[in-house]
């Protein structure tokens, strides 16, 4: 980072939250103070289920997702006229003053289990200025399935576009799955974003192959 981005970014973002993006980023082990910071962002630890998904995989996407979240997939019901949201409301530091603008590049749909019961996915990229890098992350209507409802799923160079780094990054994220589970392929797109459902097909095929 440049010493007038890096300024510009300290001003901005708590160190707290700028130590967090930047040991993601860089890919560095957590140091064991990283501990308190999730503690405060209220970021799950025990419910976590799936390999990938860390703490702070969990704690980057708080951030980055913190002013659209209410735009991200949500499971609710009704109860005697009382609405039971699965996703909870995820917290930032309080001192944060930077809001980053995640690009929606589509939401898939795993399965429908049964009436109303789908499994929805949603994928943002997000530049970060300073680091000119791109961080993917995913994000469900519940933390049903991965014991959270958003984590960062990979990072990419900032000199692709966005739709590019999305792509290299989610193939991946598709593809680990295969290879870790057997993963079958998503049923159809729910959202467009920055692809439509031919380029999401296109992806989608590069992992399990046409049919």
């Amino acid at each position: 980072m440049s010493t007038q981005t890096t300024a510009t970014l300290v001003r901005l973002l708590p160190t707290d939250e700028l130590a967090l993006l930047k040991c993601y980023v860089e890919g560095t082990p957590e140091p064991k103070e990283f501990d308190t910071l999730y503690r405060a962002l209220e970021v799950p630890d025990e419910a976590l289920k799936l390999p990938g998904v860390t703490r702070l995989a969990v704690a980057v996407s708080q951030i980055l997702l913190h002013e659209i979240q209410e735009s991200l997939p949500q499971w609710a019901s009704v109860s005697d006229d009382e609405v039971f949201l699965n996703r909870k409301k995820h917290k930032r530091h309080k001192d944060a003053r930077l809001a980053f603008n995640p690009r929606l590049i589509c939401t898939i749909n795993w399965a429908d289990s049964g009436p109303g019961m789908s499994w929805p996915e949603s994928y943002h990229v997000t530049f970060l200025p300073g680091f000119d890098k791109f961080i993917v992350t995913s994000s469900r209507d519940g933390p049903d399935a991965w014991g959270c409802s958003d984590h960062a799923i990979g990072v990419a160079d900032g000199s692709l576009s966005p739709t590019e780094a999305a792509k290299e990054v989610i193939i991946n994220f598709w593809r680990s799955q295969v290879l870790s589970w057997g993963q079958e392929r998503w049923a159809y797109l729910f959202d467009e974003g920055t692809i439509g459902e031919v380029v999401a097909e296109a992806w989608a095929d590069e992992v399990w192959g046409t049919e």
